[in-house]
């Protein structure tokens, strides 16, 4: 295998025409996401005030006089300038934004990354139990070569006593397969509404090592947060910088029995503007360099990130090695059996083989074919490590 690739993930539309997640699974993944939407929206829009309405209504009877006001406002005080603060307020919720949506995808992927490892326990489970069927088989065949042996006066009982003992711990071993099959079919339905009987397992191809880091979800998480916590850098800096703000109001007011206002309604309305600015906050330098040092750290933590998924990397790329060489002996294996079936079957033919021996020769013969595709299952579970952690969509 290249040293420099690995993988190429397979897209779950390969399970039919949806997602191997559950119709509620995937509703809540749904609602995620327009929730992540809404959430940003409401922080992209944050620097713009409400216009606000305010109306009262008082009587009195201050120096013996029946006074009544009425008075009704509507009015905004509006910042149009903030020091850069409204343009960081606005990239940080984009960044934000993209923070979140890869939060839900990474959660997501996790999941159906869940359910295709079950997928992949389930299949594997059935092979270990048709080998393990063909174990009983051998087991049985033994059994009885050894009892006629036994029999024949060949064989001290002992021998006997092993071969029934192997015969029942295979047979329990069965019971345990067949125990956990049922326990591996339970959890996918958990979390899906097909039956993985009747699913095909997804197969993965190699991909370079640039790829997975470019497509790393983890990592585009640390660029976004590095983003993120840059901008909100800015923006607490702006907060102690100048503010330009517009301010307007639309007034009507009813006065009735006043003694220095002459009773009448009137409407008008004040307009113009302010410049704000704080002159000391005790923390304010400390709230700034609080937030320069998590920018810095996030740039620390996208580095330790990338070493992490290239070790992830290079750590799959050696258990698939070891996975393939584990092949290779067993299609050897395989070979060798076929010949020694030949062999077998021309010495049975001449009276100097049994059908015992024929029959447990076939037997193995399966099993190796087993452990092969054992074997597959496990290389791709291996990649699927992986491909949980990386995402062709476009956020």
């Amino acid at each position: 295998m290249n040293s420099k690739k690995i993988l190429i993930l397979l897209p779950f539309f390969v399970f039919a025409d949806d997602s191997i997640l559950s119709t509620l699974k995937q509703k809540e993944f749904d609602i995620d996401y327009k929730k992540s939407e809404v959430e940003s929206k409401k922080l992209r829009d944050s620097w713009i005030n409400p216009i606000n309405m305010s109306y009262f209504h008082t009587k009195n009877d201050q120096f013996g006089l029946n006074q009544e006001t009425k008075s009704f406002r509507i009015s905004i005080d509006q910042p149009i300038f903030k020091s850069g603060g409204i343009y960081f307020a606005i990239k940080y919720a984009n960044a934000n934004k993209k923070f979140s949506k890869l939060s839900v995808k990474e959660r997501e992927k996790e999941l159906i990354a869940t359910a295709i490892n079950l997928l992949y326990d389930y299949k594997k489970t059935e092979l270990l139990i048709k080998k393990q069927k063909l174990l009983i088989k051998n087991s049985n065949i033994d059994v009885l070569r050894k009892k006629e042996q036994y029999l024949s006066g060949l064989l001290d009982s002992s021998f006997l006593d092993q071969a029934l003992l192997n015969k029942n711990q295979n047979q329990l071993k069965l019971l345990e397969l067949k125990s956990n099959l049922s326990q591996i079919y339970k959890n996918f339905k958990d979390i899906s509404d097909k039956d993985p009987k009747y699913l095909k397992t997804p197969k993965f191809f190699i991909i370079s090592k640039e790829e997975f880091l470019e497509k790393n979800i983890g990592l585009k998480k640390a660029k976004e947060d590095q983003k993120v916590k840059k901008y909100f850098k800015n923006m607490t800096i702006a907060r102690y910088l100048p503010s330009f703000s517009l301010t307007a109001s639309y007034n009507i007011q009813d006065t009735k029995g006043a003694l220095f206002m002459p009773s009448g309604k009137e409407s008008y309305k004040e307009y113009g503007f302010k410049i704000t600015m704080p002159l000391f906050d005790i923390n304010s330098f400390r709230n700034i360099e609080s937030t320069k040092l998590d920018f810095l750290k996030s740039k620390l933590l996208q580095n330790d990130i990338k070493r992490a998924e290239i070790n992830r990397f290079e750590l799959a790329l050696k258990k698939i090695e070891v996975v393939e060489k584990k092949i290779e002996l067993a299609k050897e294996d395989l070979k060798l059996y076929k010949n020694l079936l030949k062999s077998t079957y021309e010495l049975f033919k001449a009276g100097e083989k049994t059908e015992y021996d024929i029959k447990t020769l076939k037997n193995s013969m399966e099993i190796k074919k087993i452990d092969i595709k054992i074997y597959e299952i496990e290389k791709n579970q291996i990649l699927l490590d992986i491909y949980k952690r990386v995402s062709d969509d476009k956020i």
